[in-house]
C-alpha cells in the first residue's frame, strides 16, 4: 500500500517538474504554439528513470485559426529533426487528427479542421497536439482533445486557470494569488481506454500539467501529458511468493477494475470489483492519486482495497510444528538463511539508491552542461553589448555603470535624470554615420542590457545553487579553513549592501564592537579572538541573510544587523582543525559569534518557520521574489553553518511583522604570533570571485589580482561556433591575440605548430574533448597554462579535468574579469 500510494505522486512531480523547466526554457507566451523543447527525448528520459515513469508528452495549445500555420510548422519540425518519413501522417495524409472507429476510416482517423468535440467541450476553439513524445511515436499530431476522457481533463485545467486569475483580491480569506502559475491546477484523468486498443488492454490514466510561461505567468499555453498504467504501482511490491490477494482499484464514482496476485505478480482479471465478498472484514484501503492540494477541482480520485483470501493464509500455514521446534540444526539454519536473505535484501536496497543518486546525478550534469552553453553565449553577447554602447557614448564602463544607478522613483527618473543631463546639447553626427543613437537612447539601451544580464546571472545562480545543494546531500562540501578576522569581514560584507540598500531606500544600520559600549569594555580580550573556518562559506551566509532581508523588505524601513560575542558556558574546550596548507592547529575556544539581521519585512507564519530550511521551500514565489530564486540559499546556509559547528535559526512574530535570523559560530583564541592572517581585503576579494566560480578549482583565484594582463597569444578551443567567436571578440578588445579552433585535435596541430600563452580549452566537444586534449599536451612536453571552460561543474568532473592537466577551470558562463585574474597571475608567476 505504501509503494502504491507514492505510484501516482511520483508521476506528477516528474510531470510538474517537465512543465516547470519547459515555463522557463520558452518564457515568453508570444511564440507560442510555435514551440518545440529542445533535447526533449533526453530530458524525459531522465525524468521517467527517477520517477518510474514512461510517456511524457509536450503538448501545445493551439486555437483554429492557427491550425494551418502550426500544422507547416510541425512537419517543418520532424523532417529538420529527422524524424522518419510519415511522422505525424494519417490515411487522410498530413494533418492534425482525432481517433473514432466509427468515422470508417482505415484507420479510424479523422482530420481535426476545428476544436468541436464530440462529447461537446465548451473549449471548441481548441486543438492540443502531441508534438513531441518520449515514447509512442505512432501518436505524433494526435488532438488529445478530442479524446472524452483527456479532453475533459483539460477543460478542468483550462477553468482552474480561469478561476485562479480571477481568484486574488478581495475579501478572500486565503488570499489566493492572482495567477494560475501560483495555483496547483493538474488534473487526472478518467480511466483511459487507449486509441488503438478499443475495449482491450489494462486500464490506464494520465496525468495533465498546465503550462505557465514564466514571463507570462497569467497565460495557459500548453500541457505536459505523462502515462500511468496503473498495473505498474504493483511491479515489485510483492514477494515472488505472495499469491492469494485481490487488489481492487476504484475510481470513486466511476469503474473498478481487480487483480489478482500470484506468485508476485499481478494478473488483470476484468473491469468490476471481483473480490470475495466473504474477505471484507480483512480489508485494508488508501486512497491514491486524491490529494485535493494537488490537483485541480473535480478531478477524479482513485483508491486501492487489498483482500487476502484463503489461498494468501495457506501459504503461511504450518504443518509440521514438531519437526520446527524440535530441531535445533534445523532452526541454526533457518536463521542463517534468514539472516542471508536479509542481507540480499539490504544490499539490493543499497544498490537501487546508488542507481537512483547516479541517475540523479547524471540529469544534473546534462541540464548543467546544456544550460550553461547556451548562457555563455548570451552572457558575453550581453558584455560586448554594453562595451559597444558605453564606446559609443565615449564613457568607459564603470563611468557608465555609475550613471545608470537608479535614483528614488525608479527606472523613468533614471531616463530623465539623464536626459537632464544632457539637455541643451545637440548631438552632431557624423554623415558618413547618420543615423547614430542619442546619449538617451544609448543609455536606456544599456539599462536593459544590464537588466538582462542580470536575468542571466539568475538563472546561473539556480544551478549553483543546485550543485551546491549536491555537495552538502551528498557530503562533499569541503571546508578550506584559514584563521579569520571575522569582525573586520562582517564589516566589509556589510558595506557591499550599502548601495543596494540605499536604491531601495532602506536603512542598513550595523552594531559591532566597535560601536557597542558593552563590547568596547572586552575590547581587548576580543583582539585575539578569531574564527577559524572557510572564509568564502561564511562570506556567503552572510550575503545571503542581507540579500534576503532587502529583498523581503520594503521602503523606508530599517534593516539591523548587529554582531556580538557571546561567552561560552562549557568552559576552555581546545579545539583541533586542518588549515587550508595542510597544517594542523589546535585553538583554545574562547566563546560564540552571533550576527543577527533583523527586517521588518514579509515575516513568516510558525507553520512556515517549521519548514523554512527544507530545500527548495519558498513562500509567495510570485509575489515576493517575481518567480525568482532555487529556494535553497538558506538551507545551504544552515548546511554551512552547521559544518562550522555552529548553528542559523529564524524568528518571526507573524506575516508583515518582519523576521529576524541569527547565525551562531565559535570563536578561538589565536594568538597573534602563532599565525599570520591575510588582511581582510584580502577575504572578501575572494569571496567575491568563489561566488562566480563556486564549485571550481584553480591554482590561480585569490592570488595576484593586483597585477595588470599585458598582450598574450591565446588559443581558444570550443565546438560552439557563437561561443568561440564571442570569447575572441572580448579578449581582443583587451589587446589579446586570438587564434581558434573547433575541437580538441585541432587545438593539438595548433599548440605543436605555434606558441600560445595560454590555452582556453571547452570539456564537451567531438572527435577530441578537453581533458583528453589536455592530457595530450602534457604527454608531449607541452607546459601552456590550461584553463579549462565547462558547464560540466560536479566536483568529479572538475576534479577529472585537473588531473588531466588543466591548471584552472572556470564556469560557464564565462567572467572575463575571472579569467583576466587567472591570466595575470600566470604572467606574474611566469616572470619570477
Amino acid at each position: 500500500l505504501k509503494e502504491a500510494s507514492t505510484f501516482a505522486f511520483q508521476r506528477l512531480m516528474a510531470t510538474v517538474t517537465m512543465a516547470s523547466f519547459v515555463s522557463v526554457i520558452l518564457p515568453d507566451a508570444d511564440p507560442w504554439p510555435f514551440v518545440t523543447v529542445p533535447a526533449f527525448k533526453q530530458l524525459a528520459t531522465n525524468l521517467e528513470q527517477t520517477s518510474s515513469g514512461a510517456g511524457i508528452a509536450f503538448v501545445p495549445i493551439v486555437y483554429s485559426d492557427q491550425i494551418e500555420s502550426f500544422e507547416d510548422f510541425a512537419y517543418d519540425f520532424y523532417e529538420m529533426s529527422g524524424f522518419p518519413s510519415g511522422t505525424g501522417t494519417s490515411s487522410f495524409g498530413e494533418g492534425m487528427y482525432g481517433i473514432n472507429h466509427s468515422k470508417g476510416t482505415p484507420d479510424g482517423r479523422y482530420r481535426a479542421t476545428d476544436g468541436t468535440t464530440d462529447y461537446g467541450s465548451p473549449n471548441d476553439d481548441i486543438l492540443t497536439p502531441l508534438l513531441q513524445v518520449s515514447l509512442m511515436a505512432e501518436y505524433l499530431m494526435y488532438n488529445i482533445h478530442a479524446n472524452p476522457e483527456l479532453g475533459r481533463a483539460i477543460d478542468k485545467i483550462v477553468n482552474c486557470s480561469l478561476y485562479s486569475q480571477h481568484a486574488g483580491g478581495g475579501d478572500h480569506e486565503d488570499n489566493a494569488p492572482s495567477d494560475p502559475s501560483n495555483t496547483n491546477c493538474a488534473a487526472i484523468t478518467e480511466t483511459l481506454t487507449l486509441p488503438n486498443k478499443p475495449n482491450s488492454g489494462p486500464p490506464t490514466a494520465a496525468i495533465i500539467q498546465p503550462i505557465f510561461p514564466a514571463n507570462d505567468p497569467n497565460t495557459l499555453t500548453g500541457f505536459i501529458t505523462n502515462q500511468l498504467v496503473w498495473e505498474e504501482m504493483f511491479d515489485n511490491s510483492f514477494g515472488e511468493t505472495v499469491s492469494g490477494i485481490d487488489c481492487v482499484l476504484h475510481e470513486i464514482g466511476g469503474q473498478s477494475h481487480t487483480y489478482s496476485i500470484v506468485n508476485g505478480v499481478a494478473n488483470y482479471t476484468g473491469e468490476s470489483d471481483a473480490h470475495r465478498e466473504r474477505n471484507n472484514p480483512l480489508e485494508r484501503c488508501i486512497e491514491i492519486a486524491s490529494q485535493d492540494h494537488l490537483y485541480a477541482e473535480n478531478s477524479p480520485k482513485y483508491s486501492l482495497c487489498l483482500y487476502p483470501t484463503s489461498d494468501f493464509y495457506r501459504s503461511y500455514e504450518t504443518r509440521n510444528p514438531e519437526v520446527a521446534c524440535g530441531g535445533t540444526i534445523a532452526v541454526i539454519l533457518f536463521t542463517s538463511l534468514l539472516f542471508f536473505f536479509y542481507d540480499f535484501c539490504v544490499r539490493r536496497h543499497v544498490s537501487q539508491k546508488q542507481e537512483l543518486l547516479q541517475a540523479k546525478r547524471d540529469f544534473m550534469r546534462f541540464v548543467s552542461h546544456e544550460v550553461r552553453t547556451p548562457l555563455s553565449a548570451v552572457s558575453m553577447g550581453l558584455k560586448l553589448m554594453q562595451n559597444d554602447i558605453a564606446s559609443s557614448v565615449g564613457s568607459d564602463v564603470d563611468v557608465l555603470l555609475q550613471s545608470t544607478k537608479e535614483p528614488q522613483g525608479g527606472d523613468d527618473e533614471v531616463h530623465d535624470e539623464v536626459v537632464n543631463e544632457t539637455e541643451g546639447e545637440e548631438e552632431e553626427c557624423p554623415e558618413v554615420m547618420k543615423p547614430c543613437v542619442s546619449t538617451k537612447d544609448a543609455l536606456n539601451w544599456y539599462k536593459m542590457v544590464n537588466q538582462l544580464q542580470s536575468n542571466t546571472l539568475s538563472a546561473v545562480n539556480v544551478l549553483n545553487d543546485l550543485l551546491n545543494y549536491d555537495k552538502i546531500e551528498s557530503g562533499e562540501l569541503k571546508l578550506e579553513r584559514t584563521v579569520i578576522p571575522i569582525w573586520d569581514l562582517i564589516n566589509a560584507t556589510v558595506r557591499e549592501f550599502q548601495l543596494a540598500a540605499e536604491r531601495k531606500h532602506l536603512v542598513l544600520e550595523y552594531q559591532d564592537i566597535e560601536n557597542d559600549e558593552e563590547s568596547l569594555q572586552i575590547k581587548g580580550i576580543m583582539a585575539n579572538n578569531k574564527l577559524v573556518g572557510d572564509s568564502v562559506r561564511i562570506t556567503q551566509v552572510l550575503r545571503n541573510l542581507i540579500s534576503n532581508a532587502i529583498k523581503f523588505s520594503n521602503e523606508n524601513e530599517t534593516i539591523a544587523i548587529n554582531a556580538r560575542w557571546m561567552q561560552s558556558s562549557q568552559g576552555d574546550e581546545m579545539d583541533s582543525f586542518v588549515l587550508r596548507n595542510g597544517e594542523t592547529c589546535h585553538y583554545q575556544r574562547s566563546g560564540f559569534l552571533r550576527v543577527s539581521v533583523r527586517d521588518s519585512g514579509a515575516g513568516m507564519t510558525r507553520e512556515q518557520l517549521q519548514k523554512l530550511f527544507v530545500a527548495g521551500m519558498q513562500f509567495n514565489v510570485n509575489e515576493l521574489q517575481a518567480g525568482k530564486g532555487s529556494g535553497l540559499g538558506l538551507y545551504i546556509a544552515k548546511g554551512i553553518a552547521e559544518q562550522h559547528n555552529g548553528s542559523l535559526v529564524a524568528l518571526s512574530d507573524g506575516l508583515g511583522r518582519g523576521s529576524v535570523f541569527t547565525l551562531t559560530l565559535p570563536l578561538h583564541h589565536v594568538p597573534p604570533e602563532s599565525i599570520a592572517t591575510l588582511p581582510v581585503s584580502e577575504y572578501v576579494s575572494q569571496a567575491s570571485i568563489m561566488s562566480t566560480v563556486d564549485n571550481v578549482s584553480s591554482k590561480q583565484v585569490g592570488e595576484n589580482k593586483s597585477e595588470q594582463t599585458s598582450s598574450l597569444r591565446l588559443l581558444v578551443v570550443d565546438d560552439a561556433t557563437s561561443n568561440r567567436k564571442l570569447l575572441c571578440r572580448l579578449l581582443e578588445k583587451r589587446g589579446h591575440t586570438c587564434d581558434q579552433a573547433v575541437d580538441g585535435n585541432e587545438a593539438l596541430e595548433r599548440v605543436q605548430e605555434s606558441f600560445y600563452d595560454a590555452v582556453l580549452l571547452d570539456y564537451e566537444m567531438p572527435v577530441m574533448n578537453g581533458p583528453e586534449a589536455a592530457q595530450r599536451m602534457r604527454g608531449m612536453g607541452s607546459d601552456v597554462f590550461i584553463v579549462g571552460i565547462t558547464g560540466n561543474l560536479l566536483p568529479e568532473d572538475i576534479k577529472y579535468f585537473m588531473s588531466c592537466g588543466a591548471d584552472a577551470v572556470l564556469p560557464k558562463p564565462l567572467e572575463i574579469h575571472v579569467l583576466e585574474q587567472l591570466l595575470a597571475g600566470h604572467g606574474a608567476s611566469m616572470q619570477q
